[in-house]
This record gives structure tokens, sequence and C-alpha cells, in this order.
């Protein structure tokens, strides 16, 4: 297992690398993604795997990393995972996922919030920037901040202060749809 020394030498500034090693982080995470074990579960920007080493049971874990150089580091700390190098925003909307978790730069998902609506998914679990506008999810999705995550909770330590959310697909309600119009007469 790769230890937060070799994390930070690993992570690459220019790409805004910071990998989430928090034990309670990463338990609040897991615990607002609410993985079940016949859940397809995709994380995109998996970095060293230091989520994905972690996750719950589930059916299947495919995980996405666009930086080449942690592909075989994914490999080796998730052998588990589909390891798929590639660019996220793309392959989300590729790979069949019940379960999204998302660790990605913030202007990437500030893209990514762009193209929720278009996926398929229950539940997504996401860092945000501390000012990320979650405004245009409320029409499709149930959205609740999860935890403020910074510094020390990463390797390297992250800078800036930023937010695990939860984000999950309404589920129309019956009753509402049965209900009788009433008429103005």
């Amino acid at each position: 297992m790769v230890n937060n020394d070799e994390l930070s030498t690993l992570a690459d500034s220019r790409l805004d690398q910071y990998f989430l090693v928090s034990p309670e982080k990463l338990a609040l995470l897991f615990e607002a993604a609410e993985i079940r074990p016949d859940d397809a579960v995709l994380e995109i920007g998996a970095g060293a795997g230091t989520v994905a080493r972690n996750m719950p049971p589930c059916k299947s874990l495919t995980v996405v990393e666009l930086d080449k150089r942690l592909i075989e580091t994914l490999r080796q700390e998730v052998p588990r995972a589909t390891v798929v190098q590639g660019d996220a925003l793309q392959l989300v909307r590729e790979l069949p996922h019940d379960v999204l978790i998302g660790n990605l730069p913030n202007v990437v998902t500030e893209s990514l919030m762009e193209v929720l609506p278009e996926l398929s998914f229950r539940t997504a679990v996401l860092a945000v920037g501390l000012c990320a506008n979650l405004d245009r999810l409320h029409e499709t999705f149930d959205v609740a901040e999860v935890t403020a995550i910074s510094g020390s909770d990463f390797a390297p330590p992250q800078p800036s202060v930023s937010r695990i959310v939860k984000v999950a697909r309404r589920v129309a309600d019956p009753q509402k749809s049965q209900q009788p119009r009433s008429r103005k007469g």
C-alpha cells in the first residue's frame, strides 16, 4: 500500500492532484454513497486509489484516471477494479454505474455537473469547490453537503477547502401523480 509520503511524490500540482486519505472523511463519503453489494460503482479521478482501495463490497468497481503515470499504481493498489485511463467527462457517459464517486479538480467537476442530468445513476458523491454553484442540480436531484475537506485530509495537503456533496436522483412521488386535479368552476 502506498503511504502518504509516496502519495505526495506521485501528486502533480499542475494537475491539481490531492489524494483523499482521511479515514474519517472516507467513512463519511462511503456512508453517503450507500453502496449496495449489487451496485456497479464508477470512480472518476481515481488518482492513486486511496478511495477505491477502501471501497465497500460492490458488484463491480471501475476507476478512471487521466494521468497515465498513475495507472500502474491504481492496478497495484486496487487489483479488484477495472482500471481505465482516459477523460472522465467522456467515459462517465459510456461506463455503466449505479453509484458515481468523483474527486476531480474543481474546474472539471464544474463541467461534470453540466452532464449529470444526462447520466443514469442512483447516487453520486462528489468533491466540489467551496463556491461551486449546485443550484442547477436541484431541479433533478436532491443535493446534500456531506462534509468539508481540506489540508491534512489529503496527501499532499490540499491548500484550499472543498466539500463532499451527495447528489441523489429524485424519485417521483407516486402519490402526487395519482391525486386528482381540482377543478375550478
